[in-house]
């Protein structure tokens, strides 16, 4: 288990439907102070999707770590932040 914050990073695009679900969800860990939580935007931050390779949308990391590609429900996420 890894000690101190966490880190959610979710890579999104515009009128995307799974993108707003996992969105949804994703903010529910907002106020829970050991978890950060950052979007990234395909037009506002192209170069860190090509940084991370990312090429399809919904996708999210955790700790830096590609976890999901597309929707997932909170119990699904809540293992790796375990």
């Amino acid at each position: 288990m890894t000690k101190g914050k966490r880190l959610v990073e979710v890579f999104v695009e515009r009128d995307c439907p799974s993108c707003e679900e996992v969105l949804k969800l994703v903010d529910t860990y907002r106020d829970d102070s050991s978890i950060d939580v950052q979007v990234y935007e395909r037009e506002a931050h192209a170069p860190v999707f090509r940084e991370r390779r990312v090429v399809i949308c919904p996708a999210t990391f955790v700790d830096h770590r590609l976890v999901f590609y597309g929707a997932f429900t909170m119990n699904e996420l809540a293992r790796y932040l375990l």
